[in-house]
């Protein structure tokens, strides 16, 4: 019985050493499971404090079509600018349009505004409808200057000097456009003197149409080549360039790049090579004790 009971209490301290032995690893073990666990938990569940994915600043993709001319108006500066130019003058020619047509219909109802108006270039059938043109040009050519400068050719600089410039262009487009569209509707009443009231309304739509038609050509010209023209900016641009380019190589003679140095390394190295190579395989010189030898034979020989 002594012997079996000690044995099983060998047996007991052998088995909780054991136990001991083998517990830290498995407690380490069921950690790491754990943290796995939880890392795992957190990537399938992010966290609420996470920011979530701001809305409304992806943009929009175009339809194809689309997309292909807008890719193709920024290549080409020269038709953007004219596509830009037409859709802001139609909004302006529209805000033009309706003062025109709707200012002349007011002014008329006041009698002294009625009779003809006839001065200088200027030919109208009432004096309402020659002051209601003038006012509508002059917003018509404000509108256009705000937003062809800012849009269309992006010159913000030298906003005065423009101004002054588009001032007097647009004088100039006035009064084209308002000797045209006199002309045109005069002419249009002199060949249906009875005219009704809607038939003048009529002639006098059709004149500022030509007239409108025209003033778009000369204006779109005028900015492009005069008003809007970039005044010195290829110049500073190209001597911008230039200074950056001057800088540059002196900044990179200061500090040579690890490649230059590299490259000049390797140079020298393969040029060090050919020397090397070059005196191994020319053939070595006889030594002059070997000469003064072979003359001395040559000598006793002839004796």
């Amino acid at each position: 019985m002594d012997e079996n009971e000690k044995i099983t209490a060998s047996e007991i301290r052998e088995i909780d050493k054991t136990e001991e032995t083998s517990s830290p690893p498995e407690a380490v073990a069921d950690a790491s499971t754990e943290a796995e666990t939880e890392v795992a938990r957190e990537e399938a569940c992010p966290s609420e404090e996470a920011p979530a994915p701001e809305q409304g600043k992806s943009k929009r993709k175009l339809p194809p079509f689309i997309q292909k001319i807008a890719d193709f108006l920024k290549t080409h500066e020269d038709i953007r600018q004219m596509v830009m130019f037409f859709l802001f003058s139609l909004i302006c020619g529209g805000t033009q349009f309706l003062i025109t047509l709707v200012l002349p219909l007011l002014l008329n109802l006041i009698p002294s505004l009625k009779p003809s108006f006839a001065w200088f270039l200027f030919e109208y059938p009432t004096t309402g409808e020659f002051i209601g043109f003038l006012v509508g040009s002059v917003i018509g050519q404000i509108l256009t200057f705000a937003l062809n400068r800012k849009k269309t050719f992006n010159m913000p600089n030298y906003l005065v000097m423009r101004a002054i410039m588009y001032a007097i262009l647009a004088i100039l487009i006035i009064l084209m456009q308002t000797y045209l569209g006199g002309v045109v509707t005069s002419a249009c009443q002199k060949a249906v003197p009875d005219a009704n009231e809607l038939l003048s309304s009529v002639f006098n739509i059709t004149g500022q149409a030509v007239a409108g038609i025209a003033a778009l050509i000369v204006n779109f010209l005028g900015n492009k080549f005069f008003v809007m023209r970039d005044w010195g900016g290829k110049i500073k641009k190209a001597n911008e360039e230039k200074a950056r380019a001057e800088a540059q190589l002196a900044a990179d003679a200061d500090n040579p790049s690890p490649t230059a140095e590299n490259t000049e390394r390797e140079a020298l190295a393969e040029n060090t090579t050919d020397a090397r190579s070059t005196v191994e395989f020319q053939p070595a010189a006889p030594e002059t004790a070997d000469l003064e030898a072979q003359a001395a034979a040559d000598i006793d020989g002839d004796n």
